[in-house]
């Protein structure tokens, strides 16, 4: 899911994808103690790996890795470009009514602005997109 196939275009798009994949991987994950995300009736249950294949596995430890580096860059970057990172996400997950209070009309500009500062840290993270 995260790595560049034939049906991507563009490094821009590509890292729009990877962004965006890292936004639903996060929005799976609640960190606030006492409020879950998740029954806590099946929370401890999960289905066995044994009938997936090696490939299957792999992939999902590498797509876990490169979600964990996407989160590191995400906050090595500022805050501004973190919120409009998550706003365009956020707005391409579902309906587009959410606004960025700082950058109001110019939320294009601060997300295209948020893609370029974010860019040097996923790479120096290591992850291929």
């Amino acid at each position: 899911m995260t790595r560049r196939s034939a049906l991507v275009t563009s490094e821009d798009q590509a890292l729009d994808d990877l962004l965006f994949a890292w936004f639903c991987w996060e929005a799976q994950y609640s960190g606030e103690k006492w409020y879950s995300n998740r029954d806590a009736t099946c929370g401890g249950s999960a289905s066995s790996r044994q009938w997936m294949s090696t490939d299957d596995i792999h992939e999902a430890s590498v797509d876990a890795w490169q979600m964990q580096q996407v989160a590191a860059a995400m906050e090595a970057i500022s805050g501004d470009h973190a919120l409009a990172i998550r706003v365009e996400c956020r707005n391409r997950r579902g309906p587009g009514v959410w606004r960025n209070p700082r950058a109001g009309l110019r939320q294009p500009l601060a997300y295209a602005a948020a893609k370029v500062a974010i860019r040097p840290w996923i790479v120096k993270f290591g992850v291929e997109y």
